[in-house]
């Protein structure tokens, strides 16, 4: 059976999908039940704030979406089932990989052999989601355009989760089993990972550009004003200097450009109000033009363009 983070105990509940069902309404927390028949078919049901929101049938090195009701209909006395609780990275990349395909698959020992391949996805400026396998360690890293991505990565361990990639020497691991996922651009988790990409890149270009023209204090000012705001949201978002840190699992694309587009208009009003309208619009469009073309892309899908958040 593929357990997804091994390390993680159990939750308490006993072998019914309807025990930890309640566990999760209950407790309004994010994770996931894994169900193992004799067939070798598992089935996983994940969890946002409580609420089942996917559901997904593994087999034959496949994994293909199934109805939440399916999971239900599945269940039969001979399966064990294991359900355990998440941050919400680790929901929101254990979605991504669910709905991706595993492309490469292989063992790397040693920190040297690590340090070559993290050398040659950022040399190949590599679009992708990396599981990483072992005794002590396991865990998914996002990379976007070769670079890893900070708010993307989660990995448990005996001691817990750790949101830093890790490394072989501080680990009781000889070798990592690596599998490297490729995505499908329609897929609903890939889009939410993309637009989620895109936001962050347009929000440090905004608020980079914006402290070098008014300062280190106005743009902490305003950083302090945009998170009163987001805070009646319950959005795990935070502005952090020049930095957008999103660890909110969005299961739906509308509720992520919801939330990108709130911010971002609260964004403009408080640049308006500091430099006026023309230099915000100018501010806005010329970093918009700075980011990747697939990421104006996204972001111009959901109508979160320039001219949408300045008066």
């Amino acid at each position: 059976m593929k357990y997804f983070f091994p390390q993680v105990d159990d939750l308490p509940v006993d072998n019914s999908p309807i025990s930890a069902d309640g566990y999760f309404r209950s407790a309004n927390v994010t994770g996931l039940i894994e169900q193992q028949f004799n067939d070798d078919q598992t089935v996983v049901r994940i969890f946002v704030s409580g609420a089942p929101c996917m559901a997904y049938a593994l087999g034959k090195g496949e994994n293909r979406s199934i109805p939440l009701a399916e999971f239900s209909i599945l269940n039969n006395e001979t399966s064990h089932l294991r359900a355990i609780k998440l941050p919400d990275v680790a929901g929101r990349l254990t979605w991504l990989a669910l709905e991706s395909q595993a492309s490469n698959k292989y063992s790397i020992e040693g920190d040297s052999a690590w340090e070559t391949q993290l050398s040659q996805w950022k040399q190949a400026q590599w679009n992708g989601l990396i599981e990483i396998a072992a005794k002590t360690i396991y865990g998914f890293a996002l990379f976007w355009q070769g670079e890893l991505q900070k708010t993307d990565i989660i990995f448990s361990t005996p001691q817990g989760f750790i949101t830093d990639l890790p490394r072989m020497e501080n680990a009781d691991d000889s070798f990592w089993e690596i599998t490297t996922y490729s995505h499908k651009l329609s897929a609903q988790a890939y889009q939410c990972a993309s637009l989620r990409r895109g936001a962050i890149r347009w929000s440090h270009q905004i608020l980079s550009r914006y402290r070098e023209m008014v300062g280190q204090k106005l743009l902490q000012t305003m950083d302090r004003e945009l998170n009163r705001q987001i805070r009646p949201w319950r959005w795990n978002i935070l502005l952090d200097e020049n930095d957008l840190l999103d660890v909110h699992f969005f299961p739906y694309l509308m509720d992520a450009a919801h939330a990108y587009r709130a911010l971002f208009m609260a964004m403009g009003a408080q640049m308006n109000f500091v430099i006026g309208n023309n230099l915000t619009q100018r501010l806005l469009s010329e970093t918009f033009g700075q980011i990747h073309p697939d990421e104006r892309s996204i972001l111009q899908s959901q109508r979160l363009i320039p001219a949408a958040f300045s008066e």
